[in-house]
């Protein structure tokens, strides 16, 4: 008897980060002091995961009372981009990289650039990404 045809495995192309932060520090995620902050974070992420920018980040701080900040930078390994809500203390966080890595110490990174006086409540979803494989297209 033949074996059975078995597909080929998926292409693997990389891990996307998905972090949801609370408790955070609202006037570190507000203005101009949320681009320091916010800019601090993603140099530390940079260095920890020895990932490569291609550009200078672009931030865009939004007008208003609560006056929250957009972050991107591309990487040569792809890109990482944020989005703070000062108004709930919280921040969301993307970082896509086109090959497997260690996952940061979140908790540890995002508390010291942002965090409260109390624990930083933290929800990290890990997306491994593969192109699909020739029997799927």
């Amino acid at each position: 008897m033949d074996p059975a045809p078995t597909d080929p495995p998926p292409a693997a192309v990389g891990q996307l980060w998905s972090v949801d932060a609370g408790g955070l520090r609202p006037e570190l995620l507000a203005g101009e002091d949320g681009v320091r902050a916010l800019g601090a974070l993603f140099d530390d992420l940079v260095e920890a995961l020895g990932l490569h920018p291609v550009m200078e980040p672009r931030w865009h701080v939004f007008p208003g009372p609560h006056a929250g900040v957009t972050g991107f930078v591309a990487l040569s390994e792809s890109h990482l981009a944020c989005h703070s809500f000062p108004e709930h203390g919280g921040l969301t966080l993307d970082l896509y990289t086109c090959r497997p890595r260690r996952a940061p110490d979140w908790r540890a990174l995002v508390g010291r650039r942002v965090g409260g006086a109390g624990p930083v409540e933290l929800r990290v979803r890990t997306l491994h990404r593969a192109l699909p494989a020739a029997s799927d297209r």
